[in-house]
């Protein structure tokens, strides 16, 4: 195909702007990822049918080997979590521990208690026990929406937790999920800080401006409801998840895959307490449901993720790819300012995070770390800079939360850009001054 630079970065351009013209337009990222491939697969340095039935194909069954159980397992757990009624009972624990007046606030600690057992869907869950509670605080429903996402970066992204995000680098750089802890919680720290100070400011401005509740009326929450499970055994297997994944890391297996492999144990584990637990719920949902519609409820996502990365592999064998590489390493600058720049750019164009570390990752990952760089600094440093402009208004997951949410870009994107975009810029600048610093 076209082996010219130019021409190469033609395509490549206009392949990454189609994929975002499309995502755009509500089209199926995987469909999307597909059609962009094989516009970038003319700036090549491969034939075309090459790209897209040999190296097209060949990210997709990589990524789907490589993330399968994870994938498995934390659609499991989330099913459970959601059918048992434990996601509800752990909500409804921390809304009477709290009260309804700091609603917020218990909108944000279901949220944590949930991205801290790997529920990547923990945005549809709590959006149940949001409104109700915005309607019980005469509070807008943007401030719920902002309490229940927009401290996602900061543990999602920037603490050690045990889910699929945390999980894509170690496959590239050889990292664990616990590696450079000092630096994953001093970040997280800040962003939460960050989030909880905007948040406060968002409570006072409504309240100061009597802003109340502008959505339809919906049902009070009954704290009381007797069909619920209690709040302890809904917590522990959540409590699970997270001390086995800390004890299997602490394991040096031989084998590659093994950090990812460990998440999709600790969420296993956490899946047969809650069974266990629960057995009689479980048994009234159906353990072939159970089986049937929890272990493949994230199978679309993983086939997403695997069309996504396979865009990224006929991206990487780009004709243009080499010299920008060699641009980019070649700059005057440390090795983590560019591996800011370069993965924010990314993230930018493909706004999805996870997106712009499958098309990092293969390009820049072994290279970076035939530098030098501190892999475990690298990995949180990619993981906090893919947040910073992945949440532009085109972004799938910002319509996805406003939709929601029943909000639209005018009722609340300010407030969503400010806690996903600004915010991760900031922490994932201070992040790479650390670097520097102590890596």
């Amino acid at each position: 195909m076209i082996t010219n630079t130019l021409g190469s970065a033609l395509f490549v351009i206009a392949a990454i702007a189609v994929f975002i013209i499309l995502c755009y337009r509500n089209v199926h990222t995987g469909i999307a990822a597909i059609i962009s491939a094989a516009i970038a697969a003319f700036g090549s340095t491969n034939a075309f049918y090459v790209s897209m039935f040999e190296v097209f194909p060949s990210g997709v069954a990589s990524l789907v080997s490589m993330m399968f159980w994870v994938f498995t397992m934390s659609g499991l757990l989330g099913f459970l979590m959601d059918e048992t009624g434990c996601s509800k009972a752990v909500g409804n624990k921390m809304i009477q521990l709290l009260g309804k007046d700091r609603a917020w606030m218990a909108i944000s600690a279901t949220s944590v208690i949930l991205m801290l057992a790997g529920v990547g869907t923990f945005i549809f869950v709590v959006v149940v026990v949001a409104a109700p509670l915005m309607q019980s605080a005469n509070l807008p429903r943007k401030v719920g929406m902002i309490a229940a996402q927009g401290i996602a970066p900061a543990i999602n992204f920037c603490m050690p937790v045990p889910n699929v995000p945390g999980s894509l680098p170690n496959m590239f750089l050889g990292t664990s999920l616990y590696d450079a802890p000092v630096l994953s919680i001093c970040i997280g720290i800040i962003g939460i800080v960050l989030f909880v100070l905007y948040q406060l400011h968002l409570v006072k401005q409504a309240r100061k401006n009597g802003q109340g509740y502008d959505g339809p009326a919906v049902e009070e929450l009954d704290l009381d409801k007797q069909d619920l499970p209690s709040f302890g055994t809904s917590i522990i297997p959540l409590v699970v998840v997270v001390v086995v994944a800390i004890i299997l890391s602490r394991i040096n297996a031989p084998w590659q895959t093994w950090s990812t492999i460990l998440v999709a144990l600790a969420q296993f584990a956490g899946s047969v307490v809650l069974v266990a637990l629960h057995f009689d719920r479980c048994k009234k949902v159906g353990f072939v449901r159970i089986l049937s519609q929890g272990c493949t409820s994230m199978w679309g996502f993983l086939m997403l993720a695997g069309c996504v990365y396979g865009f990224g592999n006929v991206i990487t064998s780009a004709a243009c790819i080499t010299p920008v590489q060699e641009w980019v390493l070649g700059l005057s600058l440390n090795p983590y300012i560019t591996a800011m720049i370069s993965v924010a750019v990314i993230a930018g164009l493909c706004t999805d995070g996870i997106t712009a570390m499958m098309i990092w990752l293969p390009m820049f990952g072994q290279t970076y770390l035939d530098m030098g760089v501190n892999a475990g600094a690298l990995r949180r440093l990619l993981l906090c800079t893919t947040q910073t402009f992945d949440s532009l208004p085109h972004a799938q997951s910002v319509a996805n939360t406003l939709g929601v949410f029943g909000l639209t870009h005018k009722d609340a994107y300010k407030e969503l850009f400010i806690t996903t975009v600004v915010f991760p810029t900031i922490f994932s600048i201070i992040c790479c001054i650390l670097c520097i610093i102590f890596y």
